[in-house]
């Protein structure tokens, strides 16, 4: 039972808001730069419609010279000169510009010209007719008025103004000059101002409707403008939820995850191209005698230390290093055979045997000089095997070399083992 209510409450919201907006007197946007868009936009939606209209009714104001010469045969020359020479020509060159490029600035004023100038023809008309005979010439100020309150799309303000300005000219004129009785300017008028009134209430409502259509649209590009940012920014999070799901924390390595996706992608890659695939496992030794003495700040130290230089030996294309778990490394090697790889390896250990990291938060700074054991592994993958046998064999590797005392690489024995075999 609430719905009802509730409905006639948001309506009144948007009624307010709309009385923010919008003047209702002038019939205008409150926002100068928003009135200034909507009359563009209202020119641009009703460009070929205005064309259309003011032409049909340049064709019908000419045809009506036929209605001239049926009626009042004795003054045709006078009605055709009124017609044909002081309005059709000035219509016809007001239609000439409506269609060339001076529209999107002049269309309101040119459309609001043309109906002046249909009205003061018609009035003219009026005062040269008999008044007992120009009834059909006052019905003729009527068509014009909801010409322009409705066909022709001129703004309200426009029309209002041209239509009563040639009821306004219809009287004066026919006071000074014309015979018309005081009876046949009121039933003139009475019907001239109902139609007037009508037709306000109709261009007024139309041209009401057209901004509020364009002040949703606007509301509704700001609202799409507004949900596209925030798709950006929930894009970028998530980009970024991502890659922290990817990336080691305290590193700035892959992380496992990362790694074995990655190595997932090189092994289909290099089974279709017939290519080596290396990896190197490497193992910080005595890295919990560092955690057990200096704390495991000094060792997280110690750790971002290795990385950057584990990073500098991963740099090509495809390459990637990776952070496995605890002091334990990856790093592999998209078509790089066993001895490239060992060589590899063996640069990699030797630049870690250099490195002197001090440990500022330790008592006395200590300068701790890590060592790694490296198992290199290399094979072009086939269809019998998955990656993680690849994995197996750097692992066999490091614990050889771990067995053979650290801080040195060891090599998979697979390669000779086969060549035992082929031999």
């Amino acid at each position: 039972m609430w719905d009802m209510p509730m409905f006639l409450l948001h309506a009144t919201r948007n009624w307010a808001k709309e009385l923010l907006d919008i003047n209702l007197i002038t019939l205008s946007f409150q926002d100068p730069h928003l009135e200034r868009s909507f009359r563009a936009s209202y020119g641009r939606r009703f460009h070929a419609q205005s064309l259309l209209a003011m032409g049909l009714a340049l064709l019908l104001f000419c045809f009506f010279g036929v209605l001239d010469w049926l009626l009042y045969p004795e003054l045709v020359q006078q009605l055709w000169a009124i017609r044909y020479v002081f309005a059709c020509l000035p219509l016809m060159a007001i239609l000439l510009l409506l269609s060339g490029r001076y529209y999107w600035r002049y269309g309101q004023p040119l459309m609001a010209l043309a109906l002046l100038v249909g009205n003061l023809a018609v009035v003219a008309m009026t005062v040269i007719i008999p008044a007992e005979m120009n009834d059909v010439y006052v019905a003729g100020l009527m068509l014009i008025a909801l010409y322009g309150y409705t066909v022709a799309r001129l703004r309200f303000v426009w029309a209002a103004a041209i239509t009563w300005t040639g009821l306004l000219a219809y009287n004066l004129a026919n006071l000074w000059w014309g015979d018309a009785s005081r009876w046949d300017l009121i039933a003139g008028n009475f019907f001239c101002v109902s139609t007037n009134i009508m037709g306000m209430v109709a261009g007024y409502t139309m041209e009401y409707d057209s901004r509020r259509g364009f002040l949703l649209q606007q509301q509704l590009r700001r609202e799409r403008q507004r949900l596209g940012i925030l798709n950006r920014e929930l894009q970028d999070a998530n980009q970024r939820l991502e890659e922290q799901t990817l990336t080691d924390e305290l590193t700035g390595l892959a992380n496992r995850r990362r790694f074995f996706g990655r190595l997932q992608e090189e092994w289909r890659r290099a089974l279709r191209q017939k290519e080596n695939l290396a990896l190197v496992m490497i193992d910080v030794d005595h890295f919990k005698a560092v955690n057990d003495r200096f704390g495991h700040q000094a060792g997280d130290q110690c750790l971002r230390q290795l990385a950057r230089v584990l990073q500098e030996h991963g740099r090509r294309a495809g390459e990637m290093v990776a952070r496995l778990g605890g002091e334990e490394f990856a790093l592999l090697l998209p078509g790089c055979g066993a001895e490239h790889a060992c060589e590899i390896a063996e640069d990699l250990r030797e630049s870690i045997a250099r490195l002197d990291i001090s440990l500022p938060h330790s008592p006395g700074s200590v300068v701790v000089h890590p060592t790694v054991s490296c198992g290199v592994a290399s094979l072009v993958p086939d269809d019998y095997h998955a990656p993680e046998y690849l994995l197996f064999l750097a692992d066999q590797a490091l614990y050889a070399a771990k067995e053979a005392g650290r801080n040195r690489v060891a090599c998979s024995a697979r390669k000779a083992v086969e060549m035992e075999e082929l031999a």
